[in-house]
Formats: C-alpha cells, sequence, structure tokens
C-alpha cells in the first residue's frame, strides 16, 4: 500500500501535529555546524515542546464525518515504525489496505510526557481518554489559523487542507525468501 498525501506519497507514516514540527525542524538544526543527527533532534524536541504550543486547532474528518477541535498529533500509518523506532499503531500493516489512523486530542505538556511512552510502544489503547484509533478511507485536516506541518517518512510538507487516503497504485518489493515487509524490525 502507499498513502497518498494530495499526490505526494509516503510509504510508512504521514503525521501531523508535534512530531512533524519537531521532524522539520530537525533539518533547521542540523545545519548548525557543533550539532550532528541525533542532537539536532533533541533540541528540535526541546525548541518544540518548551517553546511552543503542543496542539493546533483543526477540522479533522474521517470519511466526511467532521469534528472540529484542538490535536496534538494525527498520524496515518501503513506501516508501524517511524522516527527512530517510534509505533504509534503496532495493527498498521504496509499490505492490508488499510489506513490505520490515531488522533491524539488536546493534552497537556505534563500529560503528553508522560504519553509518548506509551505512544513509542505502541500502547495507545491504554490513554483511551486521548489516544484514538480509527480505519478511515479518507483523512482531511484543515486549519483556519495556521499552516498544518504534515511529516511523510521523513519529507515535510506545509498546508492547510489536507487530504490523506490510499493511493490507487501499490508497489511490489521483492526480497529473500521469508522476507515481510510486515515482520517487526529494530
Amino acid at each position: 500500500d502507499v498513502i497518498d498525501v494530495g499526490g505526494r506519497v509516503a510509504l510508512t507514516i504521514a503525521c501531523s501535529g508535534i512530531d512533524a514540527r519537531i521532524g522539520r525542524d530537525v533539518h533547521k538544526y542540523s545545519e548548525t555546524p557543533f550539532l550532528d543527527g541525533k542532537s539536532s533532534y533533541v533540541v528540535s524536541l526541546i525548541a518544540n515542546f518548551v517553546f511552543k504550543k503542543l496542539t493546533s486547532h483543526w477540522t479533522i474528518e474521517l470519511d466526511g464525518v467532521a469534528a472540529e477541535g484542538d490535536y496534538a498529533v494525527v498520524s496515518v500509518c501503513n506501516g508501524r515504525y517511524y522516527g527512530g523506532g517510534f509505533m504509534p499503531m503496532p495493527e498498521a500493516r504496509m499490505d492490508d489496505g488499510i489506513m490505520n489512523v490515531m488522533i491524539v486530542d488536546k493534552i497537556s505538556k505534563l500529560e503528553f510526557l508522560r504519553f509518548v511512552g506509551l505512544y513509542s510502544k505502541g500502547e495507545y489503547r491504554k490513554v483511551p481518554q486521548v489516544a484514538h484509533g480509527y480505519t478511515p478511507k479518507v483523512v482531511r485536516i484543515r486549519s483556519e489559523q495556521e499552516d498544518i506541518v504534515t511529516c511523510l517518512d521523513g519529507e515535510s510538507m506545509v498546508s492547510s487542507d489536507i487530504t490523506i487516503k490510499l493511493a490507487d497504485k501499490r508497489l511490489n518489493f521483492f526480497g529473500p525468501a521469508g522476507c515481510s515487509c510486515n515482520r517487526t524490525a529494530r
């Protein structure tokens, strides 16, 4: 399966929110002479978490059903891992024809610190008051207040209106016998 984001593609995860903003800004900080890749990620994390607001006001539509509110993250998952090992939706599979979507509601910074460990391990069901899983065909995120940063497998795009769906076309991969795109890799 391939995720289509307004004509651009992602193979594993397309995410919007605090995680996408952190991912975008890593590139800005990595141009600093004394920071390497990991250090620039930590600086981006601190800058976005400490100095910027955690949530954004969006209208999110899942298969045409809209909800307006403040959200921290929308992760549209085709694969399971991103961001150096985060696994938001452990049920996501690259070849099942389903997009697994997690929406994280408005959350305080203290709650987020407690939540991020569960999020990274795919244990979002332990916090149903803030994290919700869905399997829609189409996800649309709109904002009238600010641009939405969306990260597509590490590439960032910015728009105030984003539509995400599975692409009509699929990719075929081949590998050694017994190789599976769904095998857990760390």
